[in-house]
């Protein structure tokens, strides 16, 4: 009913509308959300300086859903002098998307990038709020990314960070890319396990909910993206949390605090989706659909 009661909302309800409507609605969840961002901003400046008074050393995280951010952060300060500049491609409201401490915190330039209409709308309002009375330029461009179209999106301009999250073929975007940034964050597939090397095929209408109802047919396998990353020239060196990125760093800016690991070190199961589905059953669902051993 729900479906239908915001299908019907849509048809007749422009976004902008739905917006505002949306925003009044959940103005406590904001003002929340507001608040454990200073405390996680606060919980940043002070932990370097007091490391003893904080009992668990975890990264932390900010803007992101999964603590992402917090991760990206210790990497960004591990990789030495690497260019103020980023791009991510899928950051839907630019909200809890992994650059955005980049963008409104840190002052980094870059490129945000957003398929959806009405989300590419709200990360549009989102970012020019943030960015008032600041310097660094941030671009929100609506576009569906492929491999086509990608390095266009991105830029010529030398790149710090790129992070990728599509729920589609993003194994098939990291290789298009020609760019050599510092720090990649790619979304894996913690649905397809970490015995083998898999991904979606690429298809420039993929969709991961029309592809197969359970949300599980999307992207690639962790182990998949490592091979693609060592191709590349580059070392996974972890995973959030919950299971949903992966990590990786140029060569060239790996250091003793942040060693190359191997995927099946590394792996964790989906937090969430394994809260109401076991992993091997999540597997299960989708073996029998297209994918390419890579």
């Amino acid at each position: 009913m729900k479906d239908w009661t915001r299908r019907l909302l849509r048809r007749w309800v422009n976004p902008a509308t739905l917006n505002r409507v949306n925003a009044i609605s959940h103005i406590e969840e904001r003002l929340y959300e507001a608040d454990r961002r200073h405390a996680r901003l606060a919980e940043w400046l002070l932990r370097g300086r007091y490391p003893g008074l904080f009992e668990f050393q975890d990264a932390g995280g900010i803007f992101s859903q999964n603590d992402e951010d917090g991760l990206l952060l210790e990497l960004i300060s591990e990789a030495g002098d690497i260019p103020r500049r980023f791009a991510e491609i899928g950051v839907e409201n630019a909200r809890e998307c992994n650059t955005a401490v980049l963008a409104f915190v840190l002052g980094w330039s870059g490129i945000m990038v957003e398929a959806d209409p009405r989300s590419h709308h709200a990360a549009t309002r989102f970012a020019s709020r943030m960015l008032q009375r600041k310097e660094n330029q941030v671009e929100v461009v609506r576009a569906f990314a492929t491999p086509g179209n990608i390095n266009q999106l991105i830029g010529t301009g030398p790149l710090g960070v790129l992070s990728i999250d599509v729920d589609g073929v993003d194994y098939w975007l990291w290789e298009a890319v020609k760019a050599t940034p510092a720090i990649v964050v790619i979304e894996y597939n913690a649905s397809f396990g970490c015995e083998e090397a898999i991904t979606v095929p690429d298809r420039a209408d993929f969709d991961c909910r029309a592809a197969h109802p359970s949300g599980f047919y999307h992207g690639a396998s962790l182990p998949a993206l490592e091979k693609l990353g060592i191709r590349k020239g580059y070392a996974l060196t972890g995973v959030d949390a919950r299971g949903v990125n992966a990590f990786f760093l140029r060569k060239d800016c790996v250091t003793a605090e942040t060693p190359a690991r191997a995927a099946r070190e590394v792996f964790r199961t989906h937090f969430e989706r394994s809260r109401i589905c076991p992993p091997q059953a999540q597997w299960d669902a989708v073996r029998h659909m297209a994918l390419i051993r890579v």
